[in-house]
C-alpha cells in the first residue's frame, strides 16, 4: 500500500508517537489496601459534597457553571461535559449551617434500606487544595473538622489520628491533602438522614495548576436482616494522576475480592470510587482520544452521567443519574467525585476472581484517587455430605440379617451460610430400620445424643412413604423438630448423625443414598448425596465414582465430568436432567468401560436452554444385564441467584395477602405454587399472564402457618423464585 505523507501529517504522526513514547507510568503516594472486608446482609455506600464553589465578580454563585453537564461549546460534548472548572475560577467556601462561627458548611444525606440498620463500618474523609504556610504555620490544620446530624444543633469536633492524613505539593506553595478517621459508632447511633460537615481546611479564591477545590465523603458497610448476602471489600489510598501535560496513567490491583462460582448480574456487582479534583471541562485530547479514564480490566468504565472519556468530571451519581439529596445540590462540584457503578458484567470481573486491576488516565486533567468500594453477590453455601457405612463384624461385607451403621458427615464448604439444613436418607427395600437409633453425633445448633423415632419437638424422626421408610435430620443453628436451621460455612459447619438398620435374610448388595438439603439466602437450592455400599463376600461391587463436577462452558453449554476407579460391567452411563431435582429427563449416552480396575475419566456436553437459573444432572449407571443405579444429584447454577428484576413478590414478610408483579412475554398459562422448606408444596394455583406488566394479588393466606416458604411461579417460557416469609 502506497501512503502519502505529507509535511503536515508527518508533524502530527512525530507528535503523537512523542506523546505515546512519552506516557508515563506513575505510582501511588500511599498504596492502596483493603480497610475492611466482610460476608454480611447488607451492602455498602458513599455520600458526601463539595465544600467550594465558583462565584461571579459580584461574589454571588455562578449557579449555571456549578450545574453545567453537557456544554455543546465543549469539543468533545455531551452528558457529562462541560465549558467551566476551577481552574483560574474564584472558589469561595460554601456555608450552608446558621453558625456564622463556622467558615464553611455542606450537608449530604445518608440513605439506608428501610429495616433494622446495625453500622458495621463508617469512615469520614476530607481533602482538599491548601496554600502550604497555613499548614507551616498550625500543623494540626489538616487533622481537624466537624460533623453533626441534621441540619441544626451542636457540632461534634473530630480530630484523626497524626498518621491518618495523606498530603502531596503540587507547588511550591500549594499541597492537596486527605484526612480520615473512624465515625463508626457516631454513624450507628445516629442512622440515616442528613449530615453536615462544617469547618473543612481549604484555601479559596483564584489558582491555577488544577484551581482550588475541598470536599468530604463518608464511606459505610451496614448490615440489614432483609437484604440479601453480599461480599463486602472497601480500599483506600491516595495517588495523582497527572503529569505536566504527558499522557499519565497509574494501574493497581485490589485484592481480596470474593466472587461467586456463577456468572453475576450486572447489579450483583457494584462499585463505589472517589477521587479528588476532577474536572468535567477536561476530557479527550488529539494526543490522548481516551480522555480522562478508570478501566476496570482493561474495559473503560461509563454511565450515563460518566462518559468513558472524562469520567472524573465532578459528578456525585449513582448508577448513571446525580445524587439530589445534598445542600448545596450541584451536578458539578469542581473537586470531588463521588460514583457508584454496576460493574457485574461488561468488566470481565469472572466467577471466583479474587482480584481487578485498575487503571487511570489523563493528559490535561490532574486528579487524586482515593477510595474503592465492591459489594458483590456472596459465594454460594457449598453443603456436601458423606456417607460411610459399618458392619456389625467388621470385615466390610454384609451377611444374613447384620446391623449396619450409617454414618452421614459432612460441613458447608462454601462461603455463605446454608439455611433451613435437613438431611434425608430414603432406605433401600432390602433393609430394615432399627428403631431409636437415631443419633445426633455433633451438629451446629442442636443437642449431641439419641433422638426419638416419633415427629415430634427433637431434631429427627422416621417416616414411612409408601413401601420405603426413611429418616430425617435437621440440623443447624435455630433448627427444631420441622425446620432445618442455618449451617454456617466453614468449622462452624461440620457435622455428623448416624443410624442402623438391619439387612434381610438374603440382602445382596445395599446401596444406600442419603442427601443433605439447604437453601441459600436468595432462595435456591442446594443438595449434595452420599451413597454407601456394601456387598456380600466374593459379590462384585458395582462401579466405584471418586467424583461427578458440571461447570459452565457458557450461557449455552455446560460440561459433565466423572471420574470412576473401578468398574465391574458396566455398559454405559445414562446422562439425565432436571429442572427441580426431582423429575428428571434423558439428555445422552456414554459407554462404560465393562470390568476394570483403573481410573477412566468421562465427560459429556450438554447444551443448556438458558429458562432456568439452577439445573440438576444425574448419572444412571447400567450394567450389561439392564441392572442399574444412580449417581449423586449435583445442581448448576446457570446465571447468578434466582432473582429476577422482572419479577417482584410483596409485602415479604406477609400476613394475609400477597402482589405479585411479573413481566410476561406473551399471554400464557402459569402456575403459582407455595413450596415449604421441605419441599412440601402448601398451594397451587392456576393463573392467566398477559403480555407485559402483570400485578397478581393471592388472598386469604393467613391460613399458612408461620415460616419460610418458596414461592414458584412457572409458564411454559420461564420459572421465577422468591424466598418469603410469613
Amino acid at each position: 500500500m502506497l501512503i502519502l505523507l505529507t509535511r503536515k501529517n508527518a508533524t502530527l504522526m512525530m507528535l503523537m508517537a512523542f506523546f505515546c513514547a512519552n506516557s508515563i507510568a506513575q505510582n501511588p503516594i500511599r498504596n492502596f489496601g483493603q480497610m475492611y472486608s466482610e460476608n454480611l446482609r447488607g451492602g455498602t455506600t458513599m455520600f458526601g459534597n463539595t465544600i467550594l464553589h465558583l462565584v461571579n465578580a459580584d461574589n454571588n454563585v455562578n449557579t449555571a457553571f456549578m450545574n453545567e453537564t453537557n456544554d455543546p461549546n465543549n469539543g468533545f460534548g455531551g452528558i457529562g461535559f462541560a465549558q467551566h472548572g476551577n481552574d483560574n475560577n474564584n472558589m469561595q467556601y460554601t456555608d450552608v449551617d446558621d453558625f456564622q462561627s463556622t467558615r464553611n458548611s455542606s450537608s449530604a444525606d445518608l440513605i439506608l434500606p428501610s429495616g433494622s440498620n446495625s453500622i458495621k463500618f463508617a469512615r469520614l474523609y476530607w481533602g482538599g487544595k491548601l496554600d502550604a504556610s497555613a499548614v507551616s504555620a498550625s500543623p494540626d490544620t489538616l487533622r481537624k473538622i466537624k460533623i453533626r446530624k441534621g441540619t441544626s444543633g451542636s457540632y461534634l469536633n473530630v480530630v484523626s489520628p497524626t498518621n491518618n492524613v495523606d498530603q502531596f505539593a503540587v507547588s511550591t506553595t500549594d499541597i492537596v491533602y486527605q484526612s480520615f478517621v473512624d465515625i463508626t459508632n457516631f454513624i450507628n447511633s445516629n442512622g440515616s438522614g442528613t449530615y453536615t460537615v462544617a469547618d473543612l481546611p481549604a484555601t479559596t479564591g483564584i489558582a491555577s495548576s488544577g484551581g482550588y477545590f475541598g470536599g468530604w465523603v463518608i464511606v459505610v458497610a451496614y448490615e440489614n436482616p432483609t437484604q440479601p448476602y453480599n461480599s463486602i471489600r472497601l480500599y483506600d489510598g491516595f495517588a495523582q494522576v497527572y503529569n505536566s501535560g504527558i499522557p499519565s496513567y497509574l494501574s493497581i490491583t485490589l485484592t481480596g475480592l470474593n466472587v461467586p462460582t456463577t456468572p453475576l448480574l450486572a447489579n450483583e456487582a457494584v462499585m463505589g470510587t472517589m477521587s479528588w479534583e476532577g474536572d468535567a471541562n477536561l476530557g479527550p485530547t488529539v494526543t490522548n482520544r481516551e480522555g480522562d479514564f478508570i478501566k476496570i480490566n482493561n474495559i473503560s468504565v461509563s454511565n450515563a452521567v460518566n462518559p468513558e472519556t472524562n469520567f472524573w468530571n465532578g459528578s456525585i451519581s449513582r448508577n448513571g443519574s446525580f445524587v439530589n439529596t445534598k445542600n448545596p445540590n450541584y451536578s458539578n462540584q469542581m473537586g470531588i467525585d463521588i460514583d457508584e457503578v454496576n460493574v457485574g458484567t461488561g468488566y470481565d470481573i469472572l466467577p471466583n476472581a479474587t482480584s481487578v486491576n485498575v487503571e487511570f488516565g489523563t493528559e490535561a486533567d490532574m486528579y487524586f484517587p482515593s477510595i474503592f468500594t465492591f459489594c458483590i453477590r456472596v459465594k454460594d453455601p457449598t453443603i456436601v455430605l458423606d456417607k460411610a457405612v459399618t458392619d456389625q463384624t467388621g470385615d466390610g461385607f454384609i451377611e444374613s440379617k447384620e446391623e449396619l451403621t450409617y454414618t452421614l458427615s459432612g460441613s458447608n464448604q462454601g462461603i455463605a451460610p446454608s439455611y433451613n439444613t435437613y438431611i434425608v436418607d430414603s432406605l433401600p427395600l432390602n433393609v430394615r430400620y432399627i428403631p431409636n437409633s437415631l443419633e445426633i453425633i455433633n451438629a451446629p445448633g442442636v443437642t449431641s445424643g439419641f433422638k426419638t423415632d416419633a415427629a415430634d419437638n427433637d431434631v429427627a424422626f422416621k417416616g414411612i412413604v409408601g413401601e420405603r421408610t426413611y429418616v430425617k435430620f435437621f440440623i443447624g443453628t435455630g433448627a427444631t423438630g420441622t425446620n432445618g436451621g442455618i449451617l454456617q460455612a466453614g468449622a462452624a459447619g461440620n457435622y455428623a448423625v448416624r443410624f442402623r438398620v438391619k439387612a434381610d435374610e438374603i440382602p445382596g448388595s445395599v446401596i444406600n443414598t442419603a442427601r443433605i438439603y439447604g437453601n441459600s439466602a436468595q432462595g435456591d437450592l442446594f443438595t449434595d448425596d452420599g451413597t454407601a455400599v456394601i456387598g456380600e463376600e466374593g459379590a462384585p461391587m458395582p462401579v466405584n465414582m471418586t467424583s461427578f463436577l458440571a461447570s459452565l462452558i457458557d450461557k449455552q453449554n455446560c460440561f459433565l465430568k466423572w471420574n470412576t476407579e473401578s468398574e465391574t460391567d458396566n455398559a454405559y452411563f445414562e446422562i439425565q436432567r432436571s429442572n427441580d431435582g426431582v423429575h428428571f429427563e434423558y439428555r445422552g449416552k456414554v459407554e462404560g468401560n465393562g470390568t476394570t480396575s483403573l481410573t477412566k475419566r468421562y465427560e459429556y456436553k450438554d447444551e443448556i436452554n438458558g429458562l432456568f437459573n439452577v439445573i440438576y444432572y444425574r448419572l444412571k449407571i447400567i450394567d450389561k444385564d439392564g441392572k442399574y443405579t444412580f449417581s449423586k444429584i449435583i445442581a448448576l447454577k446457570i446465571n447468578g441467584t434466582n432473582t429476577n428484576e422482572q419479577f417482584n413478590v410483596y409485602p415479604n414478610p406477609f400476613y394475609s395477602d400477597v402482589k405479585i408483579e411479573l413481566l410476561g412475554a406473551r399471554k400464557e398459562t402459569g402456575v403459582i405454587r407455595f413450596i415449604s422448606f421441605e419441599g412440601k408444596e402448601v398451594l397451587r394455583r392456576n393463573i392467566e399472564v398477559e403480555k407485559g406488566n402483570n400485578i397478581i394479588v393471592l388472598k386469604d393466606l393467613n391460613y399458612l402457618p408461620r415460616g419460610n416458604y418458596i414461592l414458584e411461579v412457572s409458564t411454559s417460557s420461564t420459572k421465577m423464585i422468591r424466598k418469603i416469609i410469613k
